[in-house]
C-alpha cells in the first residue's frame, strides 16, 4: 500500500512536488503540471475592441467588469462588437458581473464597450 505525502512548500509556484511512499519504505517523488504565477490586470475598455494583454495560463482567467461601469462590456474574438440586439458577435457583461473562460491563453480575447469603462483580469 502507498501513501500520498505533500512535500514541504517550496519557493516557486509552479512546483507541485508529493512524495509517494511505498509499502517498503522507499520514496518516490512526482512534480506535477503545476499552475502558472497568478496575475492581476485592470484595462480601460475603449469604442473599439481591444485585446487583453496576452498572458500564458494554466487554469483559465476570469474577466469582471467594474461595479461602477456606465455600460455593457462585450467579450469575445478580434472583430467583437458592441451591438445587443440579436446580431451581436459578444458575451455582454453588466456592471458587476464576471465570466470565467478556461483557455490557456489571453491571446485572442477582446473587449469592445462604453469608452473609459474597466474591466479587472486574473488568471493563473
Amino acid at each position: 500500500m502507498s501513501r500520498i505525502v505533500p512535500l514541504p512548500a517550496t519557493n516557486t509556484v509552479v512546483d507541485n512536488t508529493v512524495a509517494i511512499i511505498n509499502a517498503d519504505g522507499s520514496v518516490a517523488s512526482f512534480t506535477g503540471g503545476g499552475a502558472a504565477a497568478p496575475y492581476a490586470d485592470q484595462q480601460v475598455v475603449t469604442a473599439t475592441a481591444t485585446a487583453l494583454t496576452t498572458r500564458a495560463l494554466s487554469n483559465g482567467v476570469t474577466i469582471k467588469a467594474r461595479s461602477t461601469n456606465a455600460g455593457q462590456v462585450f467579450i469575445g474574438a478580434a472583430g467583437v462588437t458592441a451591438t445587443n440586439d440579436g446580431t451581436g458577435n459578444g458575451f455582454a457583461l453588466l456592471a458587476g458581473e464576471a465570466i470565467s473562460i478556461p483557455v490557456s491563453t489571453t491571446a485572442g480575447i477582446f473587449i469592445i464597450g462604453t469608452a473609459n469603462d474597466i474591466v479587472y483580469v486574473m488568471g493563473s
